[in-house]
This record gives structure tokens, sequence and C-alpha cells, in this order.
């Protein structure tokens, strides 16, 4: 796998966005969080919800589906991220989304909850693979607005899941296929709130090095008028036989 990331502050003061890209020897995956909450208790809670993931999967009995160890960790750190919120008035009501991949050769386990988001580029097309938990999401699901009024409605940035904010949260988890070549992009809503999927695309189609489509991606994002801090993971897989 080849992996390159960029997780930029923004127009911020602090960027509340968490990553994890695995070192050398450890078990492939990749996830991002964006945190929410008063001082600084968004980057609290993204920071913790990756530690408590990344530290469930490594010591996670072998032989364990990817989907049921990736809900359990995410359990793990919803409950970790709710209780760290009870015990400290400076944390009360933090949150994180949570978009992650646990890679194999011929497939990937996606989980999400959120806004988060994971896409998938084949060489040739980008397709969103995870569904936002967001109230604008549940708009345009119903056929109430469009894709493109959604990036501009007044309550984009409401979700409707989280982890840390309720006792039980529930991810969506699926196993999906990719081949030799194929990337995977995982962003928060920094990116995806100010560049829509087709120009995405259009990035990932002209920026073969993945250090630049990060850079171009994050300075589309900028230019566009993005708000809120911006993070951009990428993995390419090298590994497959096909």
């Amino acid at each position: 796998m080849i992996y390159a990331y960029r997780s930029d502050t923004g127009l911020r003061k602090h960027n509340e966005d968490s990553f994890y890209v695995p070192a050398e020897g450890e078990i492939p995956m990749v996830i991002v969080a964006d945190g929410m909450g008063g001082h600084r208790a968004g980057e609290v809670a993204s920071g913790k919800a990756i530690e408590r993931i990344v530290r469930y999967v490594n010591r996670a009995e072998s032989g364990m589906s990817g989907m049921t160890l990736l809900r359990q960790a995410i359990n793990d750190a919803n409950r970790e991220v709710y209780e760290a919120s009870l015990h400290d008035d400076r944390l009360t009501g933090m949150g994180t989304t949570v978009v992650m991949a646990l890679l194999a050769p011929d497939r990937y386990t996606v989980a999400n909850i959120g806004d988060s988001r994971l896409y998938h580029f084949d060489g040739q097309r980008m397709r969103r693979v995870t569904m936002d938990h967001s109230y604008v999401q549940e708009l345009v699901s119903s056929g109430l607005i469009t894709e493109d009024q959604a990036m501009e409605h007044p309550q984009r940035n409401l979700v409707t899941r989280a982890i840390g904010t309720s006792r039980f949260e529930k991810a969506d988890v699926a196993v999906k296929s990719w081949r030799k070549g194929d990337t995977l992009m995982l962003c928060s809503d920094g990116l995806c709130g100010a560049v829509n999927d087709a120009d995405i695309e259009r990035i990932m189609r002209g920026c073969p090095d993945l250090l630049d489509c990060c850079d171009n991606l994050t300075e589309l994002a900028l230019a566009r008028g993005s708000t809120d801090n911006i993070t951009v993971v990428l993995v390419r897989n090298e590994e497959a036989g096909v």
C-alpha cells in the first residue's frame, strides 16, 4: 500500500481533525476523524477515538471478521469518548465523526459514523462509498434538495450520528472489493463540503502522485472558501494480484 495525507487547519484557530496512517509493519488501516465540541474538546474527541480504535484492532483476536472487528472497535471508542465527556466539564458534549478502512489486497472493510467520507477511485471513476449521517443528507435522500443545494444549506454541518454523543451509537459497516492501482480517499467535510464529487474526480484523474493530489484537493477546498479544518488521506493498492 502507498499512503499520502494532508491535514490543514484552514480558517480555524485549532485543528480538530485527527487521522491515522500505519507505520511499516503495522496492520494496514486508515482513519479520519473530525471532532466537535467546546474549547479544544473536538481535538480531544477525535484523538481519543482514533487511539482507541487502533488499540482495539491491534489487540483483537485473530479470526474475527473485519465487519465485526470494526463494529467492536468503534463501540469501544464511543464508550471512551462518551465517558470522558461525563467526567470533565471542559469536554461536555464533545463528539467526533469517524471514517475508516481496514485494508486487504483484494478487499477493504469500511466503517463510518457522521459526515466524513470514503471515496473509491478506480482510475476512471470516483465513487462515494459512505453515506453521510447528516440532516442535509436526509433531505437529499428524500428528494427535497439536490447535492449542490446541500453544500450551501445553512444546516449542512448538523450531523445525526457521532461518536461520543450518546452511550450507544451505530456505525455503518461494509466490505468492498478493489484492485491493484485503485485508490481510496478518506476526508473530513472541510474538503467534501467545499469541493463537489465531480471536481474531486477531476483532480484524481489528472494527478498520479498521491502527495500532489492531497495538496491539490486541499488548496481547491481553501480556494472554494472552506471554513473548516481539511483532512485528506489517500491509499493506493499496490498489492493485489489483478
